[in-house]
């Protein structure tokens, strides 16, 4: 719930008289012990037993004008409407205050109109109470969380993207030229907010990259709304709306009175929580939970602007920080507004950093461990890793570990399905280059021709394309891609047939070939460091491993 302030002494004060009796436990149709109110800048929030009731203040600000009693009914079903896409199990329905006998009473739709006085007094969300500490941003600070929560946060919220509504072509949401506007109006309203702590000219002196960059996006942003990437989102999504319950990680506390806000590309909506979660050092975090969205999802083109949205986002907490902070006395608390606005903007101008990113092609017969190095190697340098198995089951609409029954060299393994398999895997490559993150592509690339498309890729974009050449013993090979199968548990359906066919097919490395080339025995737990130590130094030509 948005920036909670505990109110200290709570009680019938902070409420204004018609609804002073919700602070008793009587007002409610459940059992309750004691009410805890909490505050926002545009809701009361009722704590009460297993519930929590949030109430719309009758106020007005520049963003948001609350003072219609209709206004604040329709802004409460669209509270219920935009997050039961996101969280389901906590938000329950919209709920009636009523006078009776002159007190305000908690009336529930399903309960029946029952006995009323006065009529209705007021709307509330009624939601499912939750621990604080469960919140993500607590959990960060507390350590109480591994990386593998965010990753599978990913993978859902992709999931919940797929389903939301896409802008329309007459709409008027996501057009590039408003998105431009609306992304430099918010960098000078930091810089003004910012006049308070004296940190304005360190946010001004990223106008002119920010906007370079701005421009050369906007192709890629028609692009995108065009193909469906502007849908109707959470537009909220940083770490304070995130809990964990016992099904995991969900978001809450979507962002319902501006449209604007929320009808967002969804590399926005990413970007938001990727630039939350780096501003608070917790990139292996971020990194989780973009590849488990891009895992499940493909949408590898948001990479080209998710940097981008991360200067948006980071200034736009840089801005509310500086807000916060304005007409406070000097003490601890401004001290600690300040600290985070500059942190944030640090976090602006490092994702305008221009980067060269790194290009890792894993090449290797079924079982040599190309996947299995892919994974350390992606998690320590936190880069994208690209699989053709998961990748050729997409493009098929198959889910990862669904059987496609295909025979040798046909159905989904078939020449042309590989060629296919392959553009996708160069797109996707192209694309998180683009967006200055290292990437990994993992497939088996028996030929000379795939691989040198792929080196002719990294050069097109200015990054070098290492070659991670796998192998293990026969024996070996065919061991692991026994277990693999029994196990079922791995994208891959290549059994000891295929492996066969592959080793009389691969077309090794040649001496002339025009690239760095590491040859790895995958078992070696020192195969990570020999790759990590290689993209330090220049490369050097290596001969097989015999």
């Amino acid at each position: 719930m948005r920036d909670l302030q505990h109110v200290t002494g709570a009680g019938p004060a902070r409420l204004p008289p018609a609804l002073a009796g919700l602070m008793g436990p009587l007002a409610y149709p459940h059992p309750v012990d004691a009410v805890e109110l909490l505050e926002t800048p545009i809701s009361w929030v009722l704590l009460a037993g297993q519930f929590a009731y949030k109430v719309k203040r009758p106020v007005r600000y520049p963003f948001i004008d609350l003072s219609s009693a209709e206004r604040r009914r329709f802004l409460c079903e669209e509270e219920l409407r935009l997050n039961r896409r996101f969280a389901p199990a906590l938000y329950l329905e919209v709920c009636e205050i009523v006078s009776v006998e002159g007190a305000p009473r908690i009336r529930l739709r399903s309960s029946g109109p029952g006995q009323v006085h006065g009529g209705v007094l007021e709307h509330a969300v009624r939601m499912r109470r939750f621990s604080r500490r469960e919140e993500l941003d607590h959990l960060l600070a507390t350590h109480r969380i591994e990386p593998l929560e965010l990753e599978t946060f990913g993978r859902h919220l992709a999931e919940v993207h797929a389903t939301l509504p896409e802008a329309q072509p007459d709409s008027p949401w996501g057009r590039p030229g408003a998105v431009q506007a609306q992304l430099i109006r918010n960098l000078m309203e930091c810089a003004e907010a910012a006049r308070d702590l004296g940190t304005a000219e360190e946010v001004l002196v990223l106008r002119q990259v920010f906007e370079q960059r701005i421009g050369a996006a906007r192709p890629c942003m028609a692009v995108r709304r065009k193909t469906g990437r502007v849908r109707e989102c959470h537009g909220d999504l940083h770490s304070r709306n995130l809990v964990r319950l016992d099904t995991g990680l969900v978001a809450f506390d979507c962002l319902e009175y501006e449209p604007a806000f929320r009808w967002i590309d969804v590399a926005d909506e990413i970007a938001f929580l990727t630039s939350d979660l780096a501003a608070r050092h917790c990139g292996h975090h971020a990194h989780a939970f973009l590849s488990g969205y891009l895992a499940r999802g493909g949408d590898y083109q948001a990479c080209r602007l998710i940097r981008l949205y991360e200067v948006h986002r980071a200034l736009v907490r840089a801005k509310v920080a500086a807000l916060c902070a304005a007409g406070l006395a000097e003490g601890a608390q401004r001290q600690s507004l300040r600290q985070e606005h500059l942190r944030l903007i640090a976090h602006a101008g490092a994702a305008l950093t221009p980067r060269n990113p790194l290009l890792f092609v894993m090449c290797g017969l079924s079982g040599s461990g190309k996947t299995w190095l892919a994974r350390l190697l992606a998690e320590r340098l936190s880069a994208l890793h690209l699989r053709s198995d998961v990748e050729r089951k997409r493009r098929a609409g198959l889910e990862p570990l669904a059987k496609s029954g295909s025979g040798l060299a046909a159905g989904l393994y078939s020449s042309r399905m590989n060629a296919r398999v392959y553009d996708d895997l160069a797109r996707a490559a192209q694309d998180g280059l683009s967006g200055g993150y290292d990437v990994i592509v993992d497939a088996t690339f028996l030929s000379r021709e795939e691989r040198a498309r792929f080196a002719e890729l990294g050069a097109t974009l200015g990054s070098l394309a290492h070659f991670v050449c796998c192998q293990a013993p026969p024996a070996v090979l065919r061991a692991r891609v026994l277990a693999r199968a029994r196990a079922a548990l791995d994208p891959s359906e290549a059994d000891l047939t295929v492996l066969e066919w592959q080793r009389g097919r691969i077309e090794p490395f040649a001496a002339d070939d025009p690239f760095d080339v590491i040859y790895v025995e995958s078992a070696d737990r020192e195969a990570l460091e020999k790759v990590l130590r290689r993209t330090q130094q220049p490369p050097a030509r290596e001969h097989p491993a015999v």
